[in-house]
């Protein structure tokens, strides 16, 4: 960083009267995640806050703040091909945890070998609230909370499976969903059980692979009495989750809780003209088809890709399709293929009548701002638990990717293409939208709240400090039980000799009735 960017960043400090110290800590290079908290950095800088961001990525903003960046010579590659996807979810929950804490495991240790965070490390400038990457690693909260200052966790996707303790969730596989798994909010018997033995395996993944690992990694930098990394993330003063209750709702959670779903959320822009036209002119609407950059499209099996193929050539619809996988051969008349498209801005047009979707975070939260019904056609992680939402949602129709297949998608069209299908998208689009602030309000308020306040200690759930025997309230089951059985001894004790008494006091008058009856007796 050069000595110039310092005197820029000290003549902004003067001018800033009433701005902030904000730190953003960002280890991922996922861009999925970074197009999530850009604009909300970007206005920060907007509200004259004294901003320094840690990350892979520059802010798109014309306004100064200070940036560390995590970029490396070895650039960061993380695709995978569809013939990654495992379809059992009891092999693929405890391997996609894995995949995910290796991936924690790596962004750590990049973040705490930057040179320029080991000098915040020594030399602890003070920060008014600190803003924090938190979903699959707890590495960067360690680095916050060493910094003493109140920080905020930052999730980027739904709330996973290991974060339900340090948010005071009791879990339950009959009514609280899981985000990796599609069994949505009424599970049969065996989807139930399935969830809670999964729970447990992927929270034990969690632990090793994530926070033992990088606990033990972290030593190095930030001293041998470092506290447990799950104590730390339970300590935050706020998680921001990128959800809304309108649709993720109905679990029970602490006020510290935060929903900022649609964030990344702007205005749409004119789609180009050739785009434009091909949406227009089509008579009968439009379905749009991503299935996210996470999976190469040129890995799609020539099976799956000829089922498509068959599918879309019977439809009166036309089809914009995000396909980056080359030349297709015997593309029907009615198919569009790009290799970049504009989602939301095409979401957004009227004669877009369903959207095709891996059913991401990003693309789920678009098409529920738009009020566009999904087939989700779920790959990895939280896809599933964002495709059984639509679903609850009565928006989406799921078809498993094992059962990509021209009879089941023609299905599954026609279902979206109903129009009470369209009416309660629509509907649920405005329930979505429906909100006392906007989510990059509602982020920036609790922001300036925190280092306000110095933290919410009124807000964070006291459940997370609370052993789990007396978050069922085992110790007080078993005290109530005891007492109980105590009572029915003693009751069965008194009635026991009560009973001796009365059977002793029968004996002795029957006793003395013989005996006046004998005496009574004469012999001649």
């Amino acid at each position: 960083m050069s000595k110039y960017s310092f005197l820029l960043l000290l003549i902004a400090q003067v001018f800033v009267v009433h701005g902030y110290r904000i730190l953003g800590v960002f280890p991922s290079a996922d861009r999925n995640n970074y197009l999530t908290y850009k604009g909300l950095f970007s206005e920060l800088t907007n509200r004259n806050h004294n901003v320094t961001i840690i990350s892979h990525f520059q802010l798109d903003t014309s306004n100064i703040y200070q940036h560390v960046s995590l970029s490396t010579n070895q650039k960061v590659v993380r695709s995978f091909s569809f013939e990654s996807v495992i379809v059992n979810e009891v092999s693929r929950l405890p391997f996609e945890t894995l995949v995910s804490t290796k991936a924690g495991n790596d962004d750590c240790k990049i973040l705490m070998d930057n040179s320029e965070v080991n000098e915040l490390i020594r030399t602890r400038p003070r920060f008014d609230v600190i803003v924090v990457e938190s979903y699959n690693s707890d590495c960067a909260l360690a680095l916050a909370s060493n910094l003493s200052a109140p920080y905020i966790a930052f999730n980027p996707q739904p709330i996973h499976p290991w974060h339900f303790n340090r948010l005071g969730i009791n879990f339950n596989s009959a009514h609280v969903p899981q985000s990796l798994l599609q069994y949505g909010r009424q599970p049969w018997f065996f989807e139930r059980l399935k969830s809670f033995i999964l729970y447990y395996i992927t929270q034990w993944v969690y632990y090793i692979g994530s926070q033992v690992t990088d606990h033990v990694f972290l030593y190095k930098y930030l001293g041998d009495n470092l506290p447990t990394l799950e104590s730390i993330a339970s300590n935050a003063s706020l998680v921001f989750v990128n959800t809304h209750q309108s649709v993720f709702g109905g679990v029970a959670r602490s006020d510290n809780v935060i929903d900022i779903g649609g964030i990344h959320i702007r205005p749409p822009k004119i789609i180009p003209t050739d785009i434009e036209r091909f949406l227009t002119e089509a008579e009968h609407g439009v379905i749009y088809m991503n299935l996210g950059s996470t999976i190469k499209d040129s890995t799609l099996p020539s099976d799956k890709l000829n089922e498509l193929l068959s599918t879309f050539g019977k439809l009166p619809l036309r089809v914009l399709w995000k396909w980056d996988g080359g030349i297709v051969e015997n593309l029907p008349r009615n198919v569009m293929t790009m290799r970049w498209l504009p989602q939301y801005d095409i979401l957004k047009h009227i004669n877009v009548k369903a959207f095709i979707s891996h059913a991401g975070t990003l693309s789920t939260i678009e098409a529920l701002d738009a009020g566009v019904p999904v087939i989700a056609i779920p790959l990895f992680g939280d896809q599933y638990g964002n495709a059984a939402a639509l679903v609850d949602a009565g928006m989406a129709t799921i078809v498993p990717y094992e059962n990509l297949k021209k009879d089941y998608l023609l299905d599954a069209i026609n279902d979206v293409l109903d129009m009470r299908t369209q009416e309660r998208a629509k509907n649920v689009s405005r329930m979505w939208r429906d909100r006392p602030m906007s989510p990059l309000e509602t982020a920036i308020y609790w922001i300036e709240y925190v280092a306000r306040y110095q933290g919410t200690p009124n807000l964070v759930a006291s459940s997370t400090t609370v052993p789990w025997y007396q978050q069922i309230q085992l110790d007080v089951l078993a005290f109530v039980g005891a007492v109980l059985y105590i009572l029915a001894f003693v009751v069965m004790k008194l009635l026991s000799v009560c009973c001796c008494c009365c059977r002793s006091d029968v004996t002795t008058h029957i006793d003395e009735s013989e005996a006046k009856g004998s005496k009574s007796v004469k012999f001649e």
